[in-house]
C-alpha cells in the first residue's frame, strides 16, 4: 500500500508461539522473524526498502524483546541496519494465545530499472510449506539473503512473495488468464512466504541459476 511517499506493508501471526494454548508451538523470536520476513519481502516487491518498523504485540510484555530480536534478525540476514522498532503491547488483558503484527514503512528505490512482467522470465524459489512443515523443513524455505542480494544487484528485477493463497492465487494476479505450468502444488498455502516468485530479465538467468541452487524452478507461461 502506498501512503504518501512511502510504502506500507504488514503481516501478522496468531496462535503461533510459546503460550500453552498456541496451535503451533514455536519460539517467539522465530515467529517474529518469519512475520517480519514476509513484511520485508513485500517491501522488495514494491521496489522499496524499510525505514521504520511498527510492532503490535498481543502476547504480553515478556514477549516484546523476543519479538524485537526476531525482527532485527531479518535485517541482520540481509546485511542492513535495522530501522527503529516502535509500537505497543497489550498489557491490560492477558491473552491465552500469542499474537503479533509487524508493519514496515519504506522508501521506493527510484534508481531501479522498471520492467513489465511480460518482459521477465519467472521462477519459483522455495517450497510451499505451512505450520509445522516450516519448522521441520527449514532448508526448503526460500532463503532471504540470496533473494535480497540478487534484488539489490538487479540480477532479480521483481520479487513476488507467495502466502496463504498459494501459487495459483498469485499466478492469477500476475498472469491473468494465461496458462502457467509449475512443478509445485499451486493450490497449497505457502504460509509465511516459504516460496517466492522471482522475475528475472532473460540476460540475467544464467547468473541467477548460480545463486539459487535449491528449489529454483522456471515457470512455463503461455496463452490459453
Amino acid at each position: 500500500m502506498k501512503v504518501g511517499a512511502f510504502i506500507a506493508t504488514m503481516d501478522n501471526a496468531a496462535a503461533i508461539g510459546q503460550k500453552p494454548q498456541d496451535v503451533v508451538s514455536a519460539p517467539d523470536q522465530l515467529t517474529a522473524y518469519m512475520t517480519a520476513r514476509v513484511t520485508f519481502l513485500e517491501q522488495l516487491a514494491a521496489q522499496a526498502l524499510p525505514i521504520q518498523v511498527l510492532l503490535a504485540n498481543f502476547s504480553g510484555d515478556a514477549a516484546w524483546s523476543r519479538y524485537e530480536k526476531g525482527i532485527q534478525q531479518v535485517f541482520t540476514e540481509a546485511g542492513l541496519t535495522c530501522p527503529a522498532i516502535t509500537g505497543s503491547t497489550e498489557s491490560n488483558m492477558p491473552t491465552l494465545q500469542s499474537g503479533l503484527a509487524v508493519t514496515m514503512l519504506g522508501e521506493i528505490q527510484q534508481q531501479r530499472r522498471a520492467f513489465d512482467h511480460d518482459q521477465l522470465s519467472w521462477y519459483t524459489y522455495g517450497l510451499p510449506l505451512v505450520g509445522e512443515e516450516v519448522l521441520a523443513q527449514p532448508e526448503d524455505v526460500a532463503q532471504l539473503l540470496p533473494v535480497f542480494k540478487a534484488w539489490q544487484s538487479e540480477i532479480v528485477q521483481q520479487v513476488w512473495p507467495v502466502g496463504s493463497r498459494g501459487l495459483q492465487g498469485e499466478f492469477a494476479r500476475l498472469f491473468g488468464e494465461r496458462h502457467v505450468e509449475c512443478a509445485l502444488d499451486g493450490a497449497k498455502s505457502a504460509g509465511p512466504c516459504t516460496v517466492i516468485l522471482l522475475g528475472i530479465a532473460p540476460d540475467n538467468e544464467s547468473q541467477a541459476q548460480k545463486i539459487f541452487l535449491r528449489n529454483f524452478e522456471k515457470l512455463r507461461i503461455s496463452e490459453k
